[in-house]
């Protein structure tokens, strides 16, 4: 039971921190010389990142990110034809705890403060790299005005109605990464399954 929690953890944990990483972990990868920021550059970036509400975006697209994963790893054992319906029911249980344990995991994460000062000091050096102070804070003076303000609090109404065909594109990749994880699970629950009708210890 707790290898089979630990699938399910370590791939929603991994679903949810990559796909709301991986703009910063492609730009990190893509081999570019360093960078080296200003003080100015760096003051800039930060209060273009607070007038962004940059912090709370995150915050709030991981939360979104990890309460729809519950529902998604639900619906792939519902529909997994190589189940019982009993072994559904054991998986679904498992991975409804491997769930709650993956969104604190992630939370964590983005809570720690090493790791906002890291996506700060990321965000400052792509931002050195290709706009002036100058420009860095005509974007932060943009997004406090009134336009700028409809701008931060409408694009993500504008993500959610964009979201289904978004979506539409990338679902079946990630549905068969999913599908991989969900099979193992399959098995090792048969296992466990077969284990316990011979009357042998359930491995742990």
């Amino acid at each position: 039971m707790k290898k089979i929690q630990s699938l399910l953890a370590v791939a929603m944990s991994l679903t949810i921190a990559m796909a709301s990483l991986s703009s910063y972990a492609q730009a990190e990868a893509a081999g570019a010389p360093a960078v080296t920021v200003s003080p100015d550059q760096k003051a800039a970036v930060r209060e273009l990142l607070d007038a962004m509400n940059f912090k709370q975006m995150m915050m709030q697209m991981t939360v979104s990110m990890a309460q729809n994963m519950p529902k998604m790893m639900d619906q792939m054992f519902a529909n997994n034809i190589k189940m019982s319906d009993a072994e559904k029911i054991e998986a679904r249980k498992s991975a409804g705890k491997a769930s709650e344990s993956a969104a604190r995991a992630v939370l964590d994460i983005y809570n720690d403060p090493q790791i906002l000062q890291g996506i700060e000091d990321i965000m400052a050096r792509m931002y050195a790299k290709n706009f002036t102070v100058e420009e860095v804070k005509a974007i932060a003076a943009f997004y406090v005005s009134p336009v700028g303000k409809k701008t931060l609090t409408t694009l993500p109404l504008m993500m959610q109605q964009t979201m289904p065909e978004i979506m539409g594109l990338i679902a079946p990749r990630m549905n068969a990464a999913i599908t991989k994880i969900v099979d193992e699970v399959a098995e090792e629950v048969k296992k466990n399954s077969q284990t316990n009708k011979s009357g042998a210890p359930a491995k742990k």
